[in-house]
């Protein structure tokens, strides 16, 4: 599975794609601008009956720079939709670049410096008193520099990942979401962004209503390289989850509980898709690895450095940071792009089979 070369070519793609499988496409204006000048916007393929009271909606790049895989998997099954979930009776919505400007800016952030996935809480909002983030945000973000000049602060974060535990906690204080300081990691943000209201309002426009619907939102970046975890925000005990660990032949963790490659989140999308609905609402995150914790939080905290310094670094610089974070999110390596395409396939597959036989009991 081959990857797009930027936001602009996945779109166009994307697209086209969806053009050719007969779906209705609908394009929502973002703010913002790619660093071409061209204009942003998430933009969302609809097949399968129109009317149908089952739906799986699947979205891409809520961290940006995660959109490229994401991307690729929403036009892998477009290009196999005839063939294989026409027939289930189930409505597929493919959601592209939830955060469009950091899928075309190669960052983590929307616009505004918020991660999206932080994002989906009732504002305004105090968070954690005092934030577990706070102990380390010195170290990640005030004292960072690019290697070689940053090398003792390097050394330093390696000494909080030591061990298994160390790492654990380190993990957990830092990326469970913080709501204090926009110049750090993890910020959720004063108030909602505009890519959280366009997402709210592709909901009502084509979920709401529904009897079923299933969200299933892509990811890169945590976990053994090429393997794709699922993941909920709910605890094992929950009958939602148990439901969704049957469909899945019983390969879903819980982050609540603490058996995920990720850590327990406040605010993301897929919890905040369960909350508005009682009943009928399931959802799960798709998270595919990459590479080391430390290489990709080493793209992070360049990334967030990056921004902090926004429109003071030269070009080569800025350029960088771009690549590392491609590197550290979007693997280029054909064996990495064909591990992912076949996970994906396999959860498509238990996934289409899963809510059409939810749907007809």
């Amino acid at each position: 599975m081959k990857l797009p070369a930027s936001y602009d070519d996945s779109r166009r793609k994307f697209r086209q794609l969806a053009a050719k499988a007969g779906a209705t496409l609908r394009t929502y204006d973002v703010p913002g601008s790619t660093p071409e000048g061209l204009a942003l916007s998430t933009d969302t393929a609809l097949v399968g009956p129109p009317d149908a009271t089952t739906l799986v909606a699947v979205t891409s790049g809520i961290h940006g720079a995660e959109g490229y895989a994401g991307a690729a998997c929403l036009c892998r099954f477009l290009q196999a939709w005839p063939g294989r979930h026409a027939g289930s009776g189930v409505g597929f919505l493919l959601v592209h670049a939830i955060n469009p400007w950091g899928f075309a800016h190669d960052s983590r952030v929307t616009e505004e410096g918020v991660d999206l996935n932080r994002n989906f809480v009732d504002f305004p909002h105090s968070g954690m008193q005092p934030a577990p983030y706070e102990a380390f945000h010195r170290m990640l973000v005030k004292e960072y520099r690019p290697l070689p000049g940053g090398w003792r602060n390097q050394l330093e974060l390696l000494s909080h990942g030591l061990t298994a535990p160390r790492r654990r906690a380190l993990q957990n204080a830092v990326t469970s979401g913080q709501y204090d300081r926009p110049d750090g990691m993890f910020f959720g943000g004063f108030a909602a962004t505009k890519s959280r209201g366009v997402w709210e309002q592709i909901v009502r426009d084509t979920i709401d209503g529904r009897d079923r619907a299933f969200l299933l939102d892509l990811h890169t970046g945590l976990g053994q390289r090429g393997a794709g975890e699922l993941m909920c925000d709910l605890p094992k005990a929950s009958s939602r989850f148990m439901q969704m660990a049957d469909w899945f032949n019983g390969r879903i963790t819980s982050m609540a509980d603490g058996d995920s490659v990720s850590a327990a989140l406040s605010g993301t999308m897929t919890g905040a898709f369960m909350r508005s609905q009682s009943q009928g609402r399931h959802a799960i995150g798709l998270e595919y690895g990459t590479s080391s914790q430390l290489v990709v939080l080493d793209a992070l905290r360049a990334d967030q450095w990056r921004r902090n310094n926004a429109g003071m670094l030269p070009p080569d610089q800025e350029q960088r940071v771009r690549q590392k974070m491609k590197r550290a999110f979007a693997p280029a390596d054909e064996r990495w792009g064909a591990l992912v395409a076949a996970r994906f396939d396999e959860v498509m597959a238990k996934l289409s089979t899963g809510m059409a036989n939810h749907s007809s009991r």
